[in-house]
């Protein structure tokens, strides 16, 4: 017959120990926040172990207590929890669950025969267990959250499951979807810290599973933007102290084997913490998520065609409509990309149609002495400065035009597609190399206008912005809006 008194104290004694490394892995997540340290991770995965394995005695003993037919009684923080003897239970029905982990008759605290292999298992499973012996509880009511529980469900929901993607489309829609989730990060401050925790993992994860294991091509694209989503997450969990997340630094390596496995174990802590999610709506086809995706493509510096076409077509395939300023906008000068898909026929004509327009709308004889005339003051602004004009495809006609009639001494055209080409250009800007700087505001994308106006705005050179076109007329008259009238 088993003691239940010696298998209480067992029991307790394992229940104790796992307790006593929490509190020391605790601490040392604290230290962690501060800053890396291998040494102190090193440690953390040591004793992670340890109480895992801990955490395996504590499960064993008391399913093989209840399979032989006794119980558990479970209480308040307050109490104790203790096990129930049956009215007879017998060694040999418990070996027979498994007879290399036999339970004997004298066990005692000190029994260390018990010989456990580190377990494997996954996050979510040591995550219940854990739960089981250091945090119970046990009463029927659910308390109020204090937090706005059914926006958080909405994020959760926006960012949806993770999942294990291959596809090139794909993985750039799973990029937009954290980032843009990421630009309203300040919303996660007023959540409890579990709950932001989850979410920093989760995302977390998932940007690192994008960093590490997409194609070379994928992981260009997107190298600066998750540098940039890393930083906020970094400063957000700087702000806010959430706790420890494996992820957030690029030395951490996957505690369960990938970080797509990770991810679902923080999507599974979520579903947990509120109250279950909606998995109808999270594979629904989200038409900002599409239209950030094709951003971050064409704003490549020799973007793939085919993948230009095939996040057009999801673009479209996600509501967004052909006409659509912003869709055409994002595809000008990139029609060779859309050709060969037929289904692509009304965006492709929706891009000629806006291209042709400007030159259509733009009525203006090409002949400079015709155009300004010989006493427009603004003269002044321009004549001798070399200028740099961004956004849209270069049309060299146009551009020896403006150049002339405005007196430049050089006209650089850039199409804005290559954000490297515009970095270099804030650099030129602030060395003072530029004297003037036009912006076609219909060609260029928030991307571009986040360099370079703070850029300008701390020079001492003139710089326009045109709304529409690309004409002479509407640069002239975006010159006259914006520079004081020379006296």
């Amino acid at each position: 017959m088993v003691d239940p008194t010696a298998l209480d104290a067992h029991i307790a004694a394992l229940g104790q120990s796992a307790v006593d490394l929490q509190v020391r892995i605790a601490a040392l997540h604290e230290r962690l926040m501060l800053g890396p340290d291998p040494a102190l991770e090193t440690e953390l995965d040591v004793l992670r172990h340890e109480r895992d394995a801990v955490l395996l005695q504590w499960g064993r003993l008391a399913l093989r207590w209840r399979l032989g037919g006794g119980q558990i009684a479970l209480s308040t923080r307050e109490a104790t929890a203790r096990p129930i003897a049956p009215d007879t239970i017998d060694v040999d029905d418990l070996d027979a669950i498994d007879d290399d982990d036999a339970i004997d008759d004298d066990i005692d605290d000190d029994d260390d025969s018990i010989d456990v292999e580190p377990p494997d298992v996954s996050l979510e499973t040591i995550s219940r267990i854990s739960r089981i012996v250091m945090n119970p509880n046990w009463g029927d009511e659910t308390p109020d959250p204090g937090y706005d529980i059914a926006q958080a469900q909405d994020i959760a929901t926006r960012l949806g499951q993770p999942q294990d993607l291959t596809d090139d489309a794909d993985l750039l829609a799973e990029a937009a979807r954290l980032d843009r989730e990421l630009q309203r990060l300040t919303a996660w401050a007023d959540y409890p810290r579990n709950i932001q925790r989850a979410f920093i993992g989760l995302v977390a994860c998932r940007l690192r599973a994008l960093q590490e294991d997409s194609p070379s091509n994928i992981r260009a694209i997107l190298e600066r933007q998750i540098r940039k989503d890393f930083a906020r997450l970094t400063q957000f969990s700087s702000d806010h102290q959430p706790g420890w997340v494996t992820g957030l630094s690029r030395q951490h390596k996957p505690e369960t084997g990938s970080w797509i496995s990770d991810a679902d174990f923080w999507w599974t802590t979520l579903r947990n913490e509120l109250g279950g999610l909606s998995l109808a709506s999270e594979s629904a086809p989200n038409p900002e998520v599409a239209l950030s995706a094709l951003q971050a493509i064409v704003m490549d510096a020799h973007p793939d065609p085919a993948l230009v076409r095939q996040a057009a077509s999801q673009a479209l395939a996600a509501g967004v409509l052909a006409e659509d300023p912003r869709l055409v906008r994002l595809l000008i000068g990139r029609l060779d990309a859309l050709t060969g898909e037929k289904s692509l026929k009304r965006l492709r004509r929706a891009v000629r149609n806006a291209t042709a327009g400007d030159d259509d709308d733009d009525d203006e004889p090409l002949l400079t002495d015709d155009l300004l005339p010989p006493d427009w003051p603004y003269l002044e602004r321009t004549r001798g400065h070399f200028a740099v004009m961004v956004g849209g495809e270069t049309r060299e006609r146009r551009r020896a035009l403006i150049q002339d009639a405005l007196g430049f001494s050089g006209l650089e055209w850039i199409s804005g597609y290559d954000i490297r080409q515009v970095q270099s250009l804030g650099e030129r800007i602030s060395s003072g190399r530029v004297g003037f700087v036009i912006l076609l505001a219909r060609f260029i994308s928030h991307k571009v206008t986040d360099i370079l106006i703070p850029t300008l705005k701390a020079s001492e050179i003139d710089w326009v912005v045109v709304r529409q076109g690309y004409g002479l007329q509407q640069i002239s008259m975006a010159i006259e809006r914006y520079l004081d009238e020379p006296t």
